[in-house]
């Protein structure tokens, strides 16, 4: 009985040995893609006064955005500052903006709206609602397009148009000594079986000759 036990326990270090310790990993966190949905006003609108621009930009990693208007359907556009939009408190991925734009100080006209959100890997997209009509002092031609009702229960993703941008490198971040890597974790395992092992041969060896001095 003796015996058997002690084959055990010079077997069980080994088993030990041989059994690769697993780390479970984190489980990865969901990338929300980049995104601007503009809720008003909408292409072909009819804009007097002042008019409340909303609308939200969604993404990880988004640093600051612009919105800025231009004349409609010019073939190179000079864009002209309206407002910022800056990361809010709302968390997440998602920032929303509201900003009054008082049209009385443009000239009646014709005109595309562009908001741009900028990403902290050097990604830009942008969203145009083009042809908004500004009729302060001129007759509207139509009836004003009721704004898109947005419904909270289903999360709608406009196709933004990327930007080309030179991408930004991300520098690696050096190594964290305090770090356990599961190589080092097994290293210790390994030393600490062998330990074992060896010490339960030296024993034996002193048990058996232990026993064989008694008889």
């Amino acid at each position: 009985m003796k015996r058997t036990a002690f084959i055990i326990l010079l077997i069980l270090p080994i088993l030990l040995l041989n059994t690769q310790p697993v780390l479970s990993a984190p489980p990865a966190q969901e990338t929300i893609a980049p995104s601007i949905f503009i809720q008003s006003p909408r292409e072909g609108q009819a804009l007097q006064g002042v008019e409340l621009l909303d609308g939200r930009v969604r993404g990880d990693g988004f640093t600051q955005g612009k919105i800025a208007f231009s004349y409609a359907g010019a073939p190179d556009p000079t864009w002209f500052f309206i407002a910022d939009i800056l990361p809010g408190d709302e968390g997440g991925a998602q920032t929303s903006f509201k900003v009054e734009w008082d049209t009385t100080q443009i000239t009646d006209g014709n005109y595309d709206l562009r908001v741009v959100a900028e990403y902290n890997d050097g990604a830009a997209i942008y969203e145009l609602i083009p042809n908004l009509r500004i009729r302060n002092h001129s007759p509207v031609e139509t009836a004003t397009p009721a704004p898109v009702s947005d419904d909270s229960t289903t999360d709608q993703i406009p196709t933004s148009t990327i930007e080309p941008t030179a991408a930004n490198t991300p520098t690696p971040l050096p190594p964290n000594p305090a770090e356990v890597q599961s190589g080092d974790l097994y290293q210790v395992l390994r030393f600490s079986g062998l330990a074992v092992v060896v010490l339960f041969i030296v024993g034996g060896i002193y048990w058996q000759i232990k026993n064989r001095d008694r008889r």
